[in-house]
């Protein structure tokens, strides 16, 4: 996505989650948001037609018909201004842009870890709570990963915080301290 896109997406997702913290609807809008991005990333064709100026007006909205049926004012709105200033290439990277606001705002991390073995859900939830403490967010999402070439511990990452706790790590460390 060329910059001026992500300029673009980040000034309608501020918008956005203005309006909707103004209007005290904040949960329900990011719960619908999510839900809308859900319908365009199973079917990148829609947005592709959505865009074509060949396509009339009147078969856009029959095609909008179904999302827009029992979606909220909200959505409604949201997809009158996408459709009428062409942004539905961008929608997705919109909706990426809101959520990043909305995790900064309720303090939720989103972090990578890769461990030797699969993780548990018990040993998941431990992660996450010390996670949490040590990054002061109020709740951690973790996208686990499994690489055997760790030999042992994990590897945590997030947007600003990487911590390397993995065998393979402290034997390369042990390994250049002999060489060195």
């Amino acid at each position: 996505m060329k910059s001026t896109n992500v300029t673009a997406a980040k000034k309608y997702a501020k918008a956005m989650f203005e309006v909707l913290t103004d209007a005290k609807d904040l949960e329900t809008g990011y719960a619908d948001l999510i839900e809308l991005r859900k319908v365009f990333v199973a079917n990148p064709k829609l947005i592709d037609i959505l865009d074509d100026i060949r396509v009339s007006d009147d078969q856009k909205k029959s095609l909008l018909a179904p999302i827009t049926e029992n979606a909220s004012d909200f959505i409604k709105n949201f997809l009158k201004v996408v459709a009428s200033y062409r942004r539905f290439p961008d929608i997705i990277a919109i909706i990426d842009q809101f959520q990043k606001l909305y995790e900064d705002d309720k303090k939720i991390v989103r972090a990578e870890v890769v461990s030797a073995t699969k993780l548990d859900s018990d040993q998941q939830d431990r992660l996450a709570k010390a996670f949490e403490k040590r990054v002061g967010a109020a709740k951690v999402i973790f996208d686990t990963k499994v690489d055997k070439s760790l030999i042992g511990g994990i590897v945590i990452k997030s947007s600003d915080v990487i911590i390397d706790g993995s065998v393979k790590t402290r034997i390369n460390k042990v390994k250049d301290l002999l060489l060195n």
